[in-house]
């Protein structure tokens, strides 16, 4: 690999450091720990070129959030990384914080209705409100799935969709899916790998790209096109007439 290829990625790996939170310099000062084990502020501060004050700065920062941990050698510090995983761990604390910070501010919100209407468009927005559905819904809950968008919902999950998966069987939370003749072979499949899991084929029901989703509190519409749309009706009343329309067309299909 060039030299020239090896800046690009690495200038790469810096914008997305700092997506997830880490300043620039601590993104560099991380960078330069990776490759490292048990080195002095001086190699840092070569690998870096950045001043000794924002190396030692960016250094605390680090150990505040588990990225690197130092060891006492010599009666000098010698530093490394922790590893990347915990990244996602940060990521995961910060969504929760978030979580907590809005339930806590929904409760002096102005505007807040009884019923609300949100939209949510592009894959990133579609993956993040899936997590923050199954991470605030009651547990034990069921969500009741209308329509045949199965593999496209699968396709644009891929991999979060394990984790996605665990944490709904974490929670007990429940599925009853509703679908298309032509999806009948994949979602046996999927019943036989998904725990609370549980589906119907409805004869004359036809496939598309929309599903509807019937939570406790909201009734959300997805729209595979592209981009993907999802708009969500924050309203227990539609909810749950639309959940009793579910449970007729439940109560029609054949397991």
């Amino acid at each position: 690999m060039s030299k020239k290829t090896d800046e690009v990625d690495s200038e790469e790996l810096l914008k997305k450091l700092e997506e997830i939170g880490l300043s620039k310099k601590e993104a560099q000062v991380y960078l330069a720990l990776l490759p490292r084990r048990d080195t002095g502020t001086s190699n840092i501060i070569r690998a870096t070129g950045l001043h000794g004050q924002f190396v030692y700065d960016a250094l605390e920062r680090l150990e505040t959030l588990g990225l690197a941990k130092h060891v006492i050698q010599k009666g000098r510090k010698k530093f490394s990384a922790n590893t990347p995983g915990r990244l996602i761990a940060l990521v995961d604390e910060k969504r929760l914080a978030a979580h907590s910070i809005a339930r806590e501010l929904q409760s002096r919100f102005q505007g807040a209705h009884e019923q609300d209407f949100e939209v949510y468009q592009g894959r990133d927005a579609f993956v993040a409100h899936e997590f923050e559905l199954m991470q605030e819904m009651p547990e034990g809950c069921t969500i009741d799935i209308l329509g045949g968008g199965g593999s496209k919902y699968m396709g644009i999950l891929a991999e979060e969709m394990n984790e996605l998966e665990i944490l709904r069987n974490k929670r007990g939370i429940k599925i009853r899916y509703i679908s298309t003749v032509s999806q009948g072979e994949s979602l046996r499949k999927m019943a036989g790998n998904r725990k609370n899991f549980e589906y119907r084929i409805f004869p004359n029901l036809e496939g598309g790209i929309i599903d509807t989703d019937i939570w406790p509190d909201r009734l959300i519409l997805q729209f595979y096109g592209e981009p993907i749309l999802s708009f969500s009706i924050t309203s227990k009343e539609i909810a749950t007439s639309y959940r009793e329309f579910f449970n007729a067309l439940w109560t029609l299909s054949k397991p």
